[in-house]
């Protein structure tokens, strides 16, 4: 009897570990979100382009939520970026174009009707989503090697910019940040790499 009670006392401390271990990994849901985007982005190599576009859409998603005021909105500006993407290809329209004209739209509104602080808000996720998106379209409009190094510096740019966001915890939920760092930063270094093993040895 007293030897079953030692042997359960000593399990309970192993089992408490496995449990915050498990709980620690649950916490990570985005990141493990993220590199499941990553890997399916990946699945036929790294692409300038696909990357180009991803930081875009992840641009209008910031700036979505900053003019909706709300940081879970973040996660319906995704799905309603990714809903446009698809539309236009189906419509046999630019979804690059649909992009920018979805996010000129929003900062415009957002520019409008925002005020105080949001105001702020808007207006520093408007430039940087100019300055994204200018970078992504110019990734896509250059000569394949300045294409890869155009669209990393884009992916790089904007892993910092999660990061920024998720230390601050504003705009955009921390889950978004973390999941868009993953990806993001996860883009630059396929990218990188391919460009470096492309090199003559």
């Amino acid at each position: 009897m007293e030897t079953n009670f030692k042997s359960r006392t000593k399990s309970q401390p192993s089992g408490g570990r496995v449990a915050r271990a498990l709980g620690h990994l649950m916490a990570r849901w985005p990141a493990a979100l993220g590199l499941l985007a990553l890997l399916a982005n990946l699945a036929d190599g790294a692409d300038p382009h696909v990357t180009a576009m991803i930081i875009i859409i992840a641009a209008t998603c910031y700036l979505g939520a900053a003019v909706l005021g709300s940081r879970r909105s973040v996660w319906v500006m995704v799905v309603a970026t990714s809903a446009v993407v698809v539309l236009a290809s189906v419509a046999g329209l630019d979804p690059t174009a649909a992009l920018i004209a979805m996010g000129i739209g929003l900062a415009v509104f957002g520019l409008i009707s925002a005020k105080g602080s949001r105001r702020r808000d808007v207006g520093v996720q408007a430039l940087g989503f100019l300055c994204y998106t200018a970078v992504g379209v110019a990734a896509m409009m250059s000569a394949p090697v300045p294409t890869i190094y155009l669209a990393a510096t884009a992916a790089i740019g904007h892993t910092l910019w999660d990061v920024v966001h998720f230390i601050r915890d504003k705009v955009v939920t921390r889950s978004l940040a973390e999941a868009c760092f993953v990806l993001d930063l996860g883009l630059a270094v396929a990218l990188l790499v391919s460009a470096w093993s492309a090199l003559p040895q």
